[in-house]
């Protein structure tokens, strides 16, 4: 990666990413990854998948060559490269549009902003249970808040797409979701009255995951856009297996899934529970916990 990859950005890149002239190369590099699968989860699951191809974003696909990443995507459409060319042009040109676009570049990244998020994760029920609230200031009027969420899944297994139940426990409505790859989804929220710049709201949510579902052992978020706190309570109970729990406090995503530094291990208490906060979160890195499974 070139160590001037800041400077080689256009603008909007620059902007949407959160990246600064002259800033650390690694640092660029994963909040330019972060916000490119963003955008690309705008797209049908076909196209988001020539998109991250393209562009090398998934792990599986990292080759050095295009070729090379052309043939794996051929082979996963069962088409020729040069139809699988075809679909990452397209793709190319349809996130390059709905970046730049005059009626919607950079609004979903500047319409607001997170004070708070506080989640609490239930893993010592039959179904893994995660409370989500927030508290969001609006920096232009609002009558919804888009969110965008995932449900990792432990490499060679998929989530079935739809299978978390999502319900809006105060504050909101929910009028509508999507789920552009299996375990990636987005849902959007009517506020009960418009927000006016400046002002505060207060919402929440539940998400309820099948037991049959295989996840990750990891509850994170990756801020793309400004987030001054993050509070998180992790409850593993006082009866469940000992595992060991690590805190993550501002990684590039690619070390999130096998991060286990010694310094970083946090004890659950007395009753199973582990508390993490953090503040002024900086946007493409991670946040959160990750913890070992049983064998």
């Amino acid at each position: 990666m070139a160590v001037d990859l800041a400077d080689r950005l256009g603008p909007t890149l620059r902007h949407l990413a959160g990246i600064e002239s002259g800033g650390h190369a690694g640092d660029a590099r994963q909040r330019l990854i972060g916000i490119l699968e963003e955008l690309a989860a705008e797209l049908p699951e076909d196209l988001g998948t020539a998109f991250a191809a393209a562009l090398a974003l998934r792990e599986d696909v990292r080759f050095r060559f295009l070729d090379e990443r052309m043939q794996w995507l051929a082979d996963r459409m069962q088409r020729d490269a040069r139809t699988a060319r075809r679909r990452a042009d397209e793709a190319i040109r349809l996130v390059e549009a709905a970046a730049t676009a005059p009626a919607v570049k950079l609004r979903e990244y500047e319409d607001w902003h997170l004070t708070r998020l506080r989640a609490l994760l239930q893993l010592d029920r039959a179904e893994p249970f995660a409370i989500e609230e927030r508290t969001v200031v609006a920096a232009a009027d609002l009558t919804e808040i888009i969110i965008a969420t995932s449900i990792p899944a432990p490499d060679g297994e998929r989530a079935e797409a739809r299978s978390a139940e999502l319900s809006v426990l105060y504050g909101g409505t929910l009028i509508r979701s999507t789920w552009p790859t299996a375990s990636y989804f987005r849902y959007a929220i009517r506020l009960p009255r418009p927000l006016r710049r400046g002002e505060s709201h207060d919402f929440g949510i539940s998400i309820t995951t099948p037991r049959d579902q295989p996840l990750n052992p990891r509850y994170a978020i990756q801020p793309l856009r400004r987030c001054d706190e993050f509070d998180l309570r992790i409850r593993f109970g006082a009866a469940g297996p000992a595992r060991a729990v690590w805190r993550i406090a501002g990684l590039p995503r690619g070390m999130v899934d096998d991060f286990a530094d010694p310094e970083a291990l946090v004890r659950p208490d007395a009753v199973g529970d582990v508390h993490l906060r953090y503040e002024h979160l900086k946007t493409g890195l991670v946040y959160g916990a990750r913890w070992s499974t049983p064998a």
